[in-house]
């Protein structure tokens, strides 16, 4: 009971933000055209339309019982004037039936796709908050494959919720209006045995919910480790699907490296665990599938081996004989629901826990980005960017890593930041850009300005040479001759011709034509503030202190940052600092020696 419960309130947690969401919407009726209302209205609106639809659907299926007395009844006295009128109702009810299934199934599909729209864009906007993505890889437990549980987990929670939801609504409102019909039915239907009646009250309920009762709970014993071998196995297939797309964007390092037998080898292990847990999941089907399709079987014989004997002995009709196995299909198909959905059920609670476990690590990156300690960024009281008392630490164990007691960084100002690899100058980067809160200390930023961080490796969006110049603005931010200008000025003017190509420039370009394309990018976005980390160690020297040029002349007012290793970058900055490891074991940046540019 405690992990059912524990299950509802996670499917309600998972639930309940779409039907609060009050963001206009518009929705189409037939009748009078589009209709504005807020989302969640609509919502409810759909589901009260769909579960009304239920509701006719079932009390259709007790009028069906009915007819099912009357027909059977006609056939038994050979009255075919009544066979043409029962034929005739069949006729009504079938029309109805299939308007009432149609539309209910319709607007089960529609409130799917609104749905389903509202969770994927809450779990993307939450993914996609500034630097949210990144910071959930640092964590301890971070959530594997955020990708597939927004494609995949939503579209499956949202689309079994509600077969799941309403199905069990459905059902359990069939129950209650079959275990009326049959009491009823079971006084003018008395237990039967070698002609002696048995006047047991509603004996044919009494029978069914043990009946139901026994195969529910032979079902659960034998299906329950089903729950987690799924959840185990969305997560092995996910993992082996992102091992594949790194192949994919890194085949030519591994073709360079020769490394197809050892990918091979890691795609095997992989998909190891996906074959083990495949067969245990197969082997535990089966044993489900034994027992449920021999449930499935004898549930067809056996109200008439509970009700043959009374109609044999003269005690019901024909026409009561199949109200009565009809009415008794339908209390069992509610009382044994929990068994034929069983597996949907295991499958289920495992996408349940993995949007519940994607949730939790959202929040708690949310949680540890302002966790104090943290580094705090204010608005400066001057025109410099300036770091105070800064100490960066890691994010899961709060160990720190690097600092830097006072540092300031004036309009045109140029400074070159170095160290031994390890010493946390990029860490050290990412504080200053925002994105690293843990640790503490202070970053003021004038108001007003932007900053423009480039990492070592460009980021190349899917899409045009010129979507990925301007990323991560719109291709209509910059006029197509400042576009071409820039291309020109970075050495990559022989692209101008492919500007509106769409092609994998990731793959296309070199790692120094994509660092140039990112210095480009920057003397588009004319920042007031420009960190490099390692922005231009792919190209040569000559290539690397060509661009620094273009930097210095296209953005003289701009404060550059710059990571890097080569000493003849020394030339092009106005300070520098390095890396050094105090007592305590802290890399602190310490400035070494203030020069003027040359």
């Amino acid at each position: 009971m405690p992990h059912f419960l524990a299950d509802l309130k996670d499917i309600w947690r998972l639930t309940y933000p779409y039907f609060r969401r009050k963001e206009p919407g518009e929705i189409r009726l037939w009748f009078v055209g589009p209709v504005r209302a807020p989302e969640n209205w609509i919502g409810f609106g759909l589901l009260g339309g769909t579960v009304a639809l239920e509701v006719g659907y079932s009390f259709l299926m007790k009028r069906f019982n009915s007819w099912n007395a009357d027909f059977y009844n006609s056939i038994q006295q050979k009255d075919f004037g009544e066979f043409i009128t029962q034929m005739e109702i069949f006729t009504a009810i079938a029309f109805i039936y299939i308007l009432l299934f149609v539309y209910k199934t319709y607007i089960n599909q529609i409130l799917q796709i609104r749905w389903r729209k509202s969770m994927t864009d809450f779990f993307v906007e939450r993914w996609l908050a500034p630097a949210q993505h990144y910071r959930m890889r640092m964590l301890s437990d971070p959530a594997d494959n955020p990708d597939q549980r927004i494609a995949e987990d939503v579209h499956q929670f949202v689309g079994q919720t509600m077969v799941l939801g309403i199905g069990f609504f459905g059902n359990m409102l069939r129950l209650a209006i079959f275990l009326v019909v049959l009491w009823n039915l079971s006084v003018i239907f008395p237990m039967t045995t070698f002609g002696m009646p048995f006047n047991i009250p509603g004996y044919l309920i009494w029978i069914a919910i043990l009946y139901a009762a026994g195969g529910t709970i032979i079902t659960h014993l034998i299906g329950s480790p089903l729950v987690w071998l799924k959840y185990h196995q969305e997560r092995y297939e996910a993992n082996f699907r992102f091992a594949m797309a790194r192949i994919r964007e890194n085949g030519e390092q591994i073709a360079l490296l020769a490394g197809e037998p050892a990918e091979q080898a890691a795609l095997g292990e992989r998909y190891s665990s996906i074959l083990a847990n495949v067969y245990a999941v197969v082997r535990r089907q089966k044993r489900l599938g034994f027992f449920t399709s021999f449930f499935g079987q004898f549930s067809v014989i056996f109200p008439f081996l509970m009700l043959g004997p009374a109609y044999f002995f003269g005690k019901a009709t024909l026409g009561a004989l199949m109200q009565t196995n009809s009415a008794f299909g339908s209390v069992q198909d509610g009382l044994t629901w929990f068994i034929d959905a069983y597996v949907s059920l295991a499958n289920y609670r495992a996408i349940v826990q993995r949007l519940i476990g994607f949730e939790d690590v959202l929040k708690k990156t949310t949680d540890a980005a302002v966790e104090k300690p943290h580094i705090e960024t204010v608005p400066a009281d001057g025109d410099a960017f300036a770091a105070e008392g800064l100490i960066v630490s890691l994010p899961a164990t709060r160990q720190p890593i690097s600092a830097v007691s006072r540092f300031a960084l004036a309009a045109g100002d140029r400074v070159l930041l170095s160290g031994r690899s390890g010493s946390g100058k990029t860490t050290l980067m990412r504080a200053f850009s925002g994105v690293w809160p843990f640790g503490e200390g202070r970053i003021e930023i004038p108001a007003g300005t932007k900053a423009l961080v480039l990492p070592q490796r460009t980021y190349m969006p899917q899409g045009t040479l010129r979507q990925a110049l301007v990323y991560p603005r719109t291709v209509e931010a910059y006029p197509d001759a400042e576009v071409r200008g820039a291309l020109e000025a970075v050495g990559l003017g022989a692209l101008n011709g492919d500007v509106d190509k769409a092609d994998n420039w990731s793959q296309r370009l070199s790692g120094g034509e994509q660092q140039r394309l990112g210095i480009a990018r920057a003397l588009l976005a004319k920042p007031d503030w420009l960190f490099l980390d390692e922005a231009t160690g792919a190209l040569d020297e000559a290539g690397e202190a060509a661009l620094y040029r273009v930097l210095i002349e296209r953005l003289p007012e701009t404060g550059i940052v710059s990571i890097a290793h080569r000493a003849t970058l020394d030339a092009f900055h106005t300070r520098r600092m390095e890396m050094r490891k105090g007592q305590n074991g802290l890399f602190q940046a310490a400035e070494v020696v203030a020069r003027a540019a040359e």
